[in-house]
């Protein structure tokens, strides 16, 4: 059974209807996002151009005044889309430049005809200004910003604004390069059902961007420590899962656990508010002193664990000496005034064949008990295996001769 056009607009109107509803929900739940209300405005411009075309009847040509203010009406829709877009990618908006776009189809057609083009040139123009709007849109969705992760259901949106932009292509060819009718019932059955399923598309992508954003915000938020900003140990496996897949493919490498010195009497001194000062100043100067790839981790209370892949016994060592006389030679400045702190650590190697991460940890924590029982402030190291064990990491003896207290001068800290 043929479709008929006012069949057509009415399923597009109540579609549109519904979206609008789902957008309403979900923008007063979240009045900070805006691009929600974007989407909503685009959706609801649409709908009312659809609903306009309900009262035209099919066998007649609407009015041009009702055509032009269809022609808004969608522009508009379009142009709320792309900066929906831009604001969901946190982008700037100008607003001057979207009330351009919007305006610009309405105000070049009239002007178009009083200057003697042709009606088919004329819009011919409308649609090449929509086409504008899709292309920007489309590229917002296959854009990636530095620092951001791309989403899945991007794809979903650019597929749609590639479809919208190749039917304004088209539509354009055949007004300015051939003589075929401009308008025909059929022409504008099949545009009408092409906008239902492209609609649907973009519509349903809105919702599963926002779904999917939202989703991994909250992953991040659970693998996150919110007071340091450090990965936590759901973070910190994770983030092992991708780089030591399985046992016996990951690389030598090596663990340090940090523990704040005395950190009770802190809190007991300066309230829990200094003791949260002091536990996000000494994860900044951390994460200022190690490398870009070096792993850090709040691991409980005034605990951080650090793995170093790659690293060998020697430099384990200097890097934790580092650490160590980074937080001891600076105080740090409370409200109350300059305040030392110190922190003991304990180190282990990772060999390649190591069977789980959980034993290098207990081997760590090990040595950081030692050095916290040996007068805390300083790094202690796991104990060196017996000869027959035959333990070593790429052929380096972990038997190291103890390191002064005193600072090591940088050169000799620089790690290789």
């Amino acid at each position: 059974m043929m479709l008929d056009l006012y069949t057509l607009h009415f399923a597009s109107a109540a579609s549109r209807c519904a979206y609008v509803v789902v957008f309403l929900v979900m923008a007063l739940s979240q009045r900070q996002q805006t691009y929600l209300w974007q989407w909503m405005g685009a959706m609801g411009a649409s709908m009312l151009g659809s609903l306009i075309m309900m009262r035209v009847p099919s066998e007649t040509s609407p009015p041009f005044w009702i055509t032009m203010i269809v022609y808004w009406l969608y522009g508009g829709s379009l142009v709320l889309s792309w900066t929906g877009l831009r604001s969901f990618f946190g982008r700037p908006v100008r607003i001057d430049l979207a009330l351009a776009l919007v305006a610009l189809p309405g105000v070049l057609h009239p002007l178009l005809l009083c200057a003697g083009a042709s009606t088919r040139l004329a819009f011919a123009a409308v649609f090449a200004c929509c086409l504008v709007v899709v292309l920007l849109a489309a590229y917002e969705t296959v854009r990636l910003s530095p620092g951001t992760e791309r989403l899945w259901s991007q794809s979903i949106e650019s597929f749609a604004f590639g479809c919208y932009a190749l039917v304004f292509v088209a539509s354009i060819t055949v007004l300015v390069g051939t003589d075929w009718p401009m308008a025909s019932a059929e022409s504008e059955r099949a545009s009408m059902i092409l906008d239902q399923v492209m609609g649907v598309f973009v519509y349903f992508g809105y919702v599963a961007m926002a779904a999917e954003r939202a989703n991994r915000t909250l992953l991040r938020q659970a693998e996150t420590d919110p007071l340091t900003g450090l990965s936590n140990r759901r973070g910190l496996q994770k983030m092992l899962r991708h780089r030591f897949p399985a046992p016996g493919q990951h690389p030598a490498g090596g663990v340090l656990i940090l523990d704040i010195d005395r950190f009770k009497s802190i809190n007991d001194r300066y309230g829990h508010e200094g003791g949260d000062f002091i536990l996000a100043a000494f994860a900044a100067r951390m994460k200022a002193t190690l490398r870009a790839t070096d792993m850090i981790a709040r691991w409980g209370g005034e605990e951080f664990l650090v793995v170093l892949p790659g690293a060998n016994p020697q430099e384990l060592l200097l890097v934790a000496e580092r650490l160590r006389v980074s937080v001891a030679d600076r105080p740090f400045l409370l409200p109350a005034g300059a305040l030392p702190v110190t922190v003991s650590i304990g180190a282990a190697m990772m060999g390649p064949d190591e069977p789980s991460f959980e034993g290098v940890t207990q081997r760590a924590d090990t040595a950081l008990y030692r050095a916290k029982a040996e007068g805390r402030n300083r790094v202690c190291r796991e104990p060196t295996p017996p000869p027959e064990s035959g333990r070593a990491v790429q052929g380096v003896d972990l038997s190291l001769a103890p390191l002064p207290s005193a600072a090591l001068p940088l050169a000799e800290l620089r790690l290789v």
